[in-house]
């Protein structure tokens, strides 16, 4: 599948709220342009603060590992999301997002004894597992709680972040 085919699946899934609407050539540009703007930005995020930013790359980098192409990270997936956190989602979405990456932490506390990007990778992959499972739980029952999941924005953002990357 290529990345124009992912950005269409993506427009036919539903999407978050913020931006449902859009053909999968709006998500295309919009993707660029939020690229373009973080990379003015280099080291510098808006929204997220550091501790939350590496929970989001390494989040992202289980996601979207790299292998025989570039991963999450190389994409600069983190700064995409932290650029279109601040510039695109209303307050109550950006609030949700932080309060599932401070969840994150929690449950990784509570499981592991360790912080979410202390934790090791089996460890990592293990809660995020749990946090996909959610949502695929909801989305039996209503996308539209499903879209609202903060693992539903990242995972979501991740893979747009990534496909719209040089």
């Amino acid at each position: 599948m290529d990345r124009r085919e992912l950005l269409q699946w993506m427009v036919a899934a539903g999407g978050l709220t913020a931006v449902n609407r859009l053909s999968a050539t709006d998500l295309l540009a919009m993707g660029r342009d939020a690229h373009r703007a973080a990379a003015a930005d280099v080291g510098r995020l808006i929204l997220l603060d550091e501790y939350a930013a590496m929970t989001v790359m390494i989040a992202a980098e289980h996601i979207i590992p790299a292998s025989a192409t570039p991963g999450a990270t190389q994409a600069n997936v983190t700064a995409f999301i932290d650029t279109m956190l601040d510039g695109w989602y209303p307050p109550a979405d950006r609030a949700r997002f932080l309060r599932g990456i401070a969840e994150l932490d929690g449950r990784s506390m509570g499981r592991f004894g360790e912080k979410f990007v202390t934790s090791t990778a089996a460890q990592q992959i293990a809660l995020l597992e749990t946090s996909d499972a959610e949502v695929v739980a909801l989305r039996s029952t209503s996308d539209a709680a499903a879209n609202d999941h903060w693992f539903a924005m990242l995972k979501y953002l991740t893979v747009w972040g990534y496909c719209t990357s040089e």
